[in-house]
């Protein structure tokens, strides 16, 4: 530190209002930055100090957070923002606090526009640092805003010393830090100075310290430093110039529509964020140099870009997803931000029965199918049906007056309270996967037309997704059904091998019988043992035929009759130590199916007593029939209705639920369930055997809420 730069900061250090954060802020600070503290405790700590409260309120609630309910609760809002997002909340507030206080200002020194390129460097930084993959975006954006507060600093403690200083860089050509430099008082160092003061971290400190060093000593710095610089550098420009991304390209591996995708962005955020802190910014002010060639205030561009942004989130989201219900989560996601579309029903075909079943995102996050919102392929009337097969958008706002909507449409639009029902096909490479079904007011069907291109590639994207996510199943049955077989073959070798000795056994068996009196005590114990070796050989023959596709004979079947059956099978089982209570809510009028009865016994019995191993000693179980009708044709008549109806079984328990990571994998034969109670290979003979007579099963859970199995069976075999 050169002498006359420490004159300054002793000159600084004695004046009788050193700049000093606010208390509050400070124990606001410090508790977010303590890992180990509790919301309970933030919240208190702002809930002290009025201002704060508000704003963090504010910002909790504003679209920048992509608020989908209204948030009154400090720590709910905690919750949301996160301690990163408070921190800065509370240190960007402090300095505007502190410097706003002073009366002393430069008059050379314009405030307004100081916050406004502060702001921009702030947004900046935070979209640069997500770009270049560091993960602590939030601390690049805190250092993006106070990079420069060196020059509040000398605005306040040295108004007319710093206003020389201003005129003169204006006057002589001069950089301002070259000018500041010569004077004494660079404000890099007073900057990097004050917030040591104010116990900054290092890197921090750092960033302020250089961010206007030469850009070829700044390529070798560590991450942080690079992100501010070159948030700093883009900031200072109203447009686009070949300068600054030359710039920020030499720092990140950055091209040049994500820098003007970035500044645009920024322009945008800048606004919202001054008006959380409640900064003035003015306005924007007008390109001033021949490199400065785009306009980035026009409101229709930035809005095209910000959206266009969010929709790379979403397909980004899309392609990570792991599962169908993850895809159906990020569309529905990338729905309410960028169409502020939430009233939404997916129809999927489901591909063992051909039936178009629905699937609702909650408030929650889950998945779920409503029960009964099934809609069969040969009603040629639903709205939804036409689109899919028409392959383009259909609102039912836009039929004629005289067009009547058909009820099962009606119904759909009563349930999400809406105007009208807005079809969008989900179809990629002629594949029919369903449907996307929206609740739209008139107003809103009008908004979504204007943004209909962009709407267009969100769905197609979700198309390929849940295409692609539709053969990803279908492999991995193809590959179960391979593994069931290569067990079998290795199976049937051990029986023909063990079966041998057996034989042999038995044999020696019958030859010592013949040898004995028949009154022989011993006989008694021959006949045991050759009993339990038959046994034995029948449980070798169920191994060998373990994927071996049966042929069972089906007879007319009263399945809660065998419901009933198996509940005091299992309920005589129970120990009397046992608090595991089996709850029954059977259909009345469910009709006789034609299936094996011994096939579904095996079946149900496995599914209960898995979840009676499931809740270890206590819970509860819930067996529950329903009849799924065919629905009606375009003529009003149900074709066939008797051989196309359905029964549905759905076994649930409130145990432990299953793991996500084993839940979609939970059919595959010989997969380790240890400790959900729920066998692998229990569950891969019960969905082979359902496959077998013609039904469905699947299986959703919410861990620590219980599992869900559901068998869909054909009232008829056909």
């Amino acid at each position: 530190m050169n002498d006359r730069l420490q004159q300054y900061i002793s000159r600084i250090e004695s004046s009788h209002n050193l700049p000093i954060l606010p208390h509050i802020l400070v124990k606001l600070i410090f508790a977010c930055q303590d890992e180990n503290g509790n919301t309970r405790e933030l919240a208190r700590i702002i809930q002290s100090d009025a201002s704060m409260a508000a704003k963090i309120l504010k910002l909790a609630n504003s679209s920048y957070f992509r608020s989908t309910g209204k948030i009154v609760q400090i720590d709910q809002a905690l919750i949301r923002l996160g301690r990163n997002a408070v921190k800065n909340l509370a240190i960007s507030s402090a300095v505007h606090q502190v410097f706003n206080k002073s009366d002393a200002v430069s008059n050379g020194f314009d405030l307004k526009r100081f916050w406004r390129h502060s702001l921009t460097s702030a947004a900046l930084a935070k979209m640069i640092a997500e770009k270049a993959a560091y993960n602590l975006p939030e601390q690049a954006f805190l250092a993006g805003m106070i990079h420069d507060i060196g020059r509040l600093l000398l605005a306040t403690k040295f108004p007319d010393e710093y206003k020389a200083v201003l005129d003169g860089a204006e006057k002589s050509g001069e950089t301002l830090l070259e000018k500041e430099t010569r004077t004494g008082f660079p404000h890099t160092e007073i900057g990097a100075w004050l917030l040591n003061r104010w116990n900054f971290d290092s890197m921090t400190v750092d960033a302020v310290r250089y961010h206007h060093e030469p850009a070829a000593r700044i390529k070798e710095s560590f991450p942080l430093v690079r992100i501010v610089y070159a948030a700093n550098d883009l900031s200072r420009t109203t447009g686009s110039s070949d300068e600054a991304f030359c710039v920020l390209k030499g720092l990140f591996p950055c091209t040049f529509p994500d820098t003007v995708e970035m500044m645009l962005q920024a322009e945008q955020e800048v606004q919202e964020l001054a008006s959380f802190l409640g900064l003035s910014i003015g306005e924007k002010e007008n390109p001033s140099s021949e490199g400065e060639r785009i306009d980035i205030q026009t409101p229709e561009l930035v809005n095209e870009v910000r959206n266009f942004s969010l929709m790379a989130g979403v397909l980004q989201n899309l392609v990570a997803c792991p599962d169908e219900n993850a895809i159906l989560k990020t569309i529905q996601e990338g729905l309410a931000v960028l169409f502020d579309m939430r009233k939404v029903i997916f129809f999927l075909f489901d591909p063992e029965d051909g039936l178009l079943k629905a699937r609702v995102v909650t408030d929650q996050g889950r998945v779920e199918f409503p029960p009964g919102l099934v809609i069969s392929k040969y009603n040629k009337d639903s709205l939804i049906n036409r689109s899919i097969q028409e392959g383009h958008p259909l609102s039912s706002l836009t039929g004629g007056e005289s067009e009547k909507p058909a009820i099962l449409d009606e119904q759909i639009r009563h349930l999400l309270d809406c105007e009208g029902i807005f079809s969008l096909p989900l179809v990629r490479l002629g594949e029919k996967i369903g449907a996307l079904v929206a609740g739209v007011d008139r107003p809103e069907e009008k908004a979504l037309m204007r943004e209909e291109k962009l709407l267009n590639l969100l769905v197609c994207q979700a198309s390929i997704a849940l295409y692609v996510e539709r053969l990803k199943q279908a492999e991995a049955r193809n590959i179960a059904v391979e593994r069931l077989t290569a067990m079998t073959d290795l199976a049937r070798k051990v029986v023909h091998e063990a079966n041998n000795p057996l034989g042999i056994i038995k044999n020696y068996l019958k030859i010592l019988s013949s040898r004995l009196d028949e009154e022989n005590p011993a006989q008694s114990e021959i006949r045991v043992i050759g009993e339990e070796i038959d046994r034995i050989t029948r449980i070798l023959k169920e191994l060998s035929h373990f994927a071996k596709t049966r042929s069972f004979k089906r007879a007319t079947l009263d399945l809660n009759a065998l419901l009933t059956d198996i509940v005091k099978i299992v309920g005589q089982a129970l120990p009397k130590t046992s608090d595991i209570r089996i709850h029954t809510d059977l259909a009345p009028a469910l009709p006789q199916i034609q299936s094996n009865r011994d096939a579904l016994k095996q079946v149900y019995l496995n599914l209960v007593k898995n979840a009676v191993e499931a809740m270890k000693g206590r819970g509860n179980i819930f067996i529950e029939s329903a009849y799924v009708p065919e629905a009606p044709d375009s003529s009003g008549k149900i074709p066939d209705a008797v051989a196309r109806g359905h029964v549905k079984i759905t076994v649930r328990d409130d145990g432990p639920g299953i793991p996500p990571e084993i839940e979609t994998r939970l059919f595959e034969p010989y997969l380790s369930t240890k400790g959900t109670g729920h066998s692998g290979i229990g569950l891969s003979v019960v969905y082979n055997t359902i496959k077998e007579l013609g039904g469905t099963v699947t299986c959703s859970s919410n861990p620590g809420k219980g599992a869900v199995f559901t068998i869909v069976l054909p009232v008829h075999s056909t």
